[in-house]
């Protein structure tokens, strides 16, 4: 394996085996070559192709093809085949998942130049990603968003830290509402994670589910300078494995 630069996430020199207990999420740069890009269209499905076409921006457009096709290919490659270009279904918890999986879970997030996808045997996972944005107005979201333990763990922190701890927590509840399944429109504020953007990720309390702590684990991705991101799966804890897709 080599190191894709210097941050851990490494480029195995042959794709690896997902056993169970493991996690695996997989950076992926979203701006390749132009050349690339018929190819990779041709990895995407039909509605993933008119999915892209809607894309006003020609950027936006070309990365979400870059996710979607790494995370089509990556899939094969897990399910011992070519790039998989099987239609997704609904899950019961309302994820994509495919009919044909052995049992194999899978998320994708992106944002701007990057993308993570995560991968389990077995065990419901979600992940996210988020790029930091020096304009968030750090009190005013996490009042309306976050709960009162998780704002006074954040806004009691140095004020250098919010920004940092704002998109820490973010990325932590983002991924944790997107591995149950559960979207934001059931709210934010019932649950809550680590504030210290220096702590590990942590799910400390879900007051709508009590036993939720003693079944999820929340992992940092540390995807690299100007991101924060995170993973949540169910079940035992997981050894957390990163690699770098190209």
């Amino acid at each position: 394996m080599t190191d894709s630069g210097g941050t851990g996430w490494t480029i195995p020199d042959v794709r690896p085996t997902l056993v169970s207990g493991e996690l695996h999420v997989w950076r992926i740069g979203l701006d390749p070559p132009v050349e690339r890009l018929p190819a990779l269209r041709r990895l995407l499905t039909p509605d993933e192709n008119d999915r892209a076409d809607r894309f006003y921006f020609e950027i936006d457009r070309n990365r979400f093809i870059a996710a979607h096709a790494a995370l089509r290919a990556l899939l094969g490659d897990y399910l011992g085949g070519g790039p998989c270009r099987e239609p997704f279904r609904a899950g019961r918890d309302g994820k994509p998942e495919l009919a044909s999986s052995g049992g194999l879970r899978f998320n994708l997030s992106h944002s701007r130049n990057l993308g993570l996808a995560a991968f389990a045997a077995g065990q419901s996972v979600g992940v996210d990603l988020e790029a930091i944005d020096r304009d968030v107005e750090v009190e005013a979201i996490a009042e309306r968003f976050f709960s009162a333990p998780e704002r006074r763990a954040l806004l009691g922190l140095p004020e250098a830290k919010w920004r940092d701890g704002f998109f820490h927590l973010w990325s932590q509840k983002e991924a944790y509402l997107k591995g149950r399944g559960d979207g934001v429109i059931h709210g934010l504020d019932h649950f809550d994670m680590v504030a210290d953007p220096d702590q590990p990720a942590a799910l400390l309390v879900d007051r709508r589910d009590v036993q939720a702590t003693g079944r999820w684990r929340v992992y940092s991705c540390d995807p690299g300078a100007g991101f924060r991101g995170a993973v949540a799966i169910e079940g035992e804890p997981a050894v957390l494995r990163r690699f770098a897709w190209r």
